[in-house]
């Protein structure tokens, strides 16, 4: 359906105002893509309503397949590349839910698949992506099928190097290990050697899960595979090396790998970093801030110039959160540029550079080259260092919004380490706007809820590890009488958890903060003044969370006390 089409049936049906709906027509025309994502994105209506709205227009029913259960055995009516490359999924005997009702060609080739007579129904991207899946079979049932099927198990150890990771099976282990972790949703794929065995594993919602264990032989050809994709040195198993690939999905999608390869005593461990070549968000509510976080963070990203700063661990996504404001302030009128190591996701419309240290080409002479850009906003991926932290806040006095990332523990402890890096204390009480201090926790699988009574230890383990009273008090005030936790289901993986959201500190600088910056106070005393202006801190916006039914407390605990 084309925009103008999707325009006038929300406009129609008064879901959305028409200045929000002007404003989201501008980005989706800006960024070019469909309107139906940037609605959806920015949160001013949701998938079912919009879902619902456009299954009205093309006058059939709406289906949620997020929500259906769906048989495997029906699905297979229809082939899977079939599926795949044109969105639809055999639900029944005679619905057939797609992303485009109007395309006949292949509701007429169902037909004749399946000998059946066919009852389109609308479905929405997410619902679609979620019910493909169930064409997947488990990563076991795949190598069970490999090792019966092909000389995998059989590999010649004593081959070069070269051609064992040419050779079909070890091609087609590689791409099942690459194919499941996307379908499975994993951040990261570990390939760990442990003596007569190699263990996989699939980093998923932010915690290892042990998904296979193949014989030791298949070590050296599967390795031998990934460093040929990822153009890195087949002979050399002494060092260390960092590398990058991709491969094509069945969909057609290219997704982006980060390679690393790790010499241990039992061999060389391999981990891949899945990245997203294109990611779209459109609010920060998506992310999980609350509400008064959200205008905090609105109200610095839209100043002209200063800096703002999101810090917290590797893994945390603070690249997510960057991406989401650039997503937002991404318009016509303004030029963005980033430097970044490496450039993980890609952004239409915005300039990205991406670091090469072995040329000589830093964060420091990154940021410097940008400023000869003509740029309004500067993206730095990390200040790592003196000479980045002094650059970036001389660009944020002369006019530019910065925006980076750093390493802390919370949203105070951001002042100290820059005042660390000989950053003048009286710039950066000049230049710094606004720091987000950020983790990620697992949210409850909705598929499995179930409520418990909290444990009586609960508000004794607070007490220890909470020491500003008043924020005790306002953590044992949310303190729900009943929990909600998942008690585990196939569709979690009968983890209980499933998807992930943040939890921020967000720390706005006031005047009253900028005179201590400028005495260079403790990362203590920032933390008491920031409190009394307002600042929830992470275990406090994690319990507001565990008091709404997204998480545990558990998860909270476990997270925001890292």
């Amino acid at each position: 359906m084309s925009l103008p089409q999707v325009q006038e049936i929300v406009l129609k049906s008064g879901k959305v105002s028409p200045e929000d709906l002007n404003e989201a027509v501008k980005t989706a025309k800006h960024l070019e893509v469909p309107l139906e994502e940037v609605l959806v994105g920015r949160r001013l209506i949701s998938p079912e309503e919009l879902g619902g709205l456009l299954a009205e227009a093309y006058r059939i029913s709406y289906l949620d397949l997020k929500t259906l259960e769906l048989n495997r055995e029906v699905l297979k009516l229809v082939a899977e590349e079939f599926a795949e490359s044109h969105h639809v999924v055999r639900d029944n005997v005679v619905t057939l839910a797609m992303e485009d009702p109007s395309d006949l060609e292949a509701i007429e080739f169902v037909k004749k698949q399946t000998g059946y007579g066919v009852m389109p129904a609308f479905t929405d991207k997410a619902g679609m992506s979620q019910a493909l899946r169930l064409y997947k079979g488990t990563l076991k049932e795949e190598f069970a099928e490999l090792v019966e099927k092909t000389t995998v198990k059989r590999v010649d150890v004593n081959r070069p190097l070269v051609e064992l990771a040419k050779d079909v099976s070890v091609v087609k282990a590689v791409d099942a290990l690459l194919s499941s972790a996307v379908v499975e949703q994993a951040s990261d794929i570990h390939l760990e050697p442990l003596g007569n065995e190699v263990v996989v594993r699939y980093r998923i919602d932010g915690v290892l899960n042990d998904v296979l264990i193949l014989p030791s032989e298949l070590h050296p050809a599967l390795v031998a595979r990934i460093k040929i994709l990822a153009n890195l040195k087949l002979d050399e198993t002494r060092l260390p090396q960092d590398g990058r690939m991709q491969f094509l999905s069945k969909k057609g999608d290219k997704v982006s790998l980060r390679v690393s390869v790790l010499p241990t005593v039992e061999g060389e461990k391999v981990v891949l970093r899945i990245l997203e070549e294109v990611l779209q968000h459109f609010s920060l509510n998506s992310l999980g801030l609350e509400a008064d976080q959200e205008k905090r963070v609105a109200r610095s990203i839209n100043k002209p110039h200063g800096m703002v700063l999101v810090t917290g661990p590797t893994g945390s996504g603070k690249t997510t959160t960057l991406y989401t404001i650039l997503g937002m302030l991404n318009t016509v009128g303004v030029n963005i540029c980033t430097v970044e190591d490496p450039v993980e996701n890609r952004i239409r419309r915005v300039n990205q550079t991406q670091v090469n240290p072995q040329a000589g080409y830093s964060f420091a002479t990154g940021l410097r080259s940008l400023l000869r850009q003509d740029p309004d906003i500067i993206m730095v991926g990390e200040i790592r260092d003196q000479e980045t932290a002094k650059i970036a806040v001389n660009a944020a006095m002369t006019g530019h919004l910065v925006l980076s990332t750093l390493h802390t523990n919370d949203a105070p402890g951001t002042v100290p380490r820059l005042l660390d890096l000989s950053v003048e204390s009286f710039l950066l009480a000049s230049t710094l706007e606004l720091v987000v201090a950020q983790r990620l926790i697992r949210k409850v699988c909705k598929h499995c809820l179930v409520e418990y009574a909290p444990q009586k230890n609960w508000e004794e383990t607070l007490k220890q590890v909470v020491n500003d009273e008043a924020e005790l008090t306002e953590v044992l005030t949310l303190f729900p009488k009943k929990l909600i936790g998942g008690k585990g289901c196939p569709k979690c993986r009968y983890s209980g958890y499933r998807g992930r959201m943040g939890i921020f500190e967000v720390m706005g600088v006031s005047e009253a903060m900028r005179e201590l910056i400028v005495k260079q106070k403790s990362g203590a005393e920032l933390r008491r003044v920031a409190r009394a202006e307002g600042m929830k801190s992470m275990l406090m916006a994690g319990m507001m969370k565990v008091a709404s039914g997204v998480t545990t407390v558990e998860e909270v605990l476990r997270v925001s006390l890292e």
